[in-house]
């Protein structure tokens, strides 16, 4: 795992789309169905990886940090050479405090080259992308139930002819 010679540097960082994630799987031995996935993302030039830091809880619940260099795993990515430092000791702090027993997790920061282009257009129009957040994944599946509910009823607004 590290930066590659023909990767773009530091000074093309599109500063307005990093972003974080934080990756919880079960335990350390998992990450090797998450890393392929993840490796596939910054292959498609999806995102670029600025800073990753790896965590596990033993069963009591204590946090250790994981050399991200030592985790076999973790080996097919490339990351920014050196990382940007952008994760504090405060977040993984903050990121272990959250963790279940017994599980490992990844902290992600990521550049999301997708938008470059949605980036660059709103510069050349004098604004910027100001902020993103995903939104909870039970918030997003009550949504859907609710649409798959109304689902066959009348769209709202609209009447349907009596044939």
């Amino acid at each position: 795992m590290s930066g590659s010679a023909d990767s773009p540097g530091h000074d093309d960082v599109m500063t307005d789309l990093v972003e974080y994630f934080v990756v919880v799987v079960r335990d350390t031995e998992s990450l090797d169905k998450l890393v392929p996935a993840l490796v596939e993302v910054v292959q498609s030039s999806a995102i670029r990886i600025l800073d990753l830091v790896a965590v596990a809880t033993d069963s009591n619940g204590v946090a250790q940090f994981l050399e991200v260099e030592t985790l076999a795993s973790l080996d097919g990515l490339t990351l920014i050479d050196p990382p940007l430092g952008l994760l504090s000791t405060h977040d993984i702090d903050l990121v272990s405090l959250a963790l279940a027993r017994d599980s490992t997790a990844i902290i992600l920061v990521a550049e999301d080259r997708w938008a470059e282009p949605l980036s660059a257009a709103a510069r050349q129009s004098g604004g910027e992308v100001l902020a993103g957040e995903r939104i909870p994944r039970s918030r997003v599946e009550a949504a859907l139930k609710g649409l798959r509910r109304l689902e066959g009823q009348t769209p709202h607004g609209t009447h349907q002819n009596p044939t």
